[in-house]
């Protein structure tokens, strides 16, 4: 079963098909806001590489993340769907970055996407399993890691407040840019799993997480 992903949550975006486990074709790109104009070329690439017509599945990061990356996302990979009569699955973001860690790590694994400013998405994971995001700001989420001796931190808040979390929570093992971003291939293997086990999502109600930070307003 070919699975087309969408990856558009971040700054890095790009497109994966998925032919067999460890049979990837993938096209990324690191262009804020360039996601509308480069996502219909990189799926014409990796489909004509791949020498597949139809993709048998869409997965779409959900998100959190970018409010326009997401939005164009999801929107490309539901008009994608709708005109080719292909199923479409969700993923968020935080499944994406924390799941593959967390089935190797053996304690618990944080997953911080930063939002802007002061602000991450904190999730937990752990094997199989991602709790539900909040949006918090830093000092918040370090308390929920000082005194830890047993988390590895994960995604692009990792990356941001590297050396905050060294410092106020010194036992926490901070994961480098390796583990900080989701990748489409990844979105295109959760959303199989996904798909084998609770079907494809409904299409027209399919929508972006959004998670509001405590803030009167949020720029993108």
């Amino acid at each position: 079963m070919p699975v087309l992903a969408i990856e558009t949550a971040g700054s890095r975006g790009g497109v994966a098909l998925l032919c067999e486990p460890d049979h990837v074709f993938e096209a990324t790109f690191y262009m804020p806001r360039k996601h509308v104009e480069l996502l219909p070329s990189c799926v014409s690439s990796v489909l004509r590489a791949a020498g597949v017509k139809e993709p048998s599945l869409i997965a779409v990061d959900v998100g959190p993340g970018s409010f326009t990356g997401l939005r164009i996302g999801v929107a490309f990979a539901k008009a994608f769907a709708q005109a080719r009569a292909i199923p479409l699955v969700g993923v968020r973001q935080t499944e994406v970055v924390g799941l593959p860690v967390a089935a190797w790590w053996p304690g618990r694994v944080a997953v911080w996407i930063h939002d802007r400013r002061e602000f991450v998405y904190h999730a937990w994971a752990s094997q199989g399993k991602v709790g539900r995001e909040s949006v918090l700001e830093v000092e918040e989420a370090v308390e929920k890691l000082r005194g830890r001796g047993d988390v590895l931190l994960v995604g692009t808040g990792a990356l941001r407040f590297r050396e905050l979390v060294k410092k106020e929570a010194p036992g926490v093992v901070v994961a480098g840019p390796a583990l900080a971003h989701p990748t489409p291939a990844e979105v295109a293997r959760q959303g199989l799993a996904r798909f084998e086990a609770q079907g494809p999502d409904q299409l027209f109600q399919l929508e972006p997480v959004y998670i509001q930070p405590p803030l009167s307003s949020k720029e993108d």
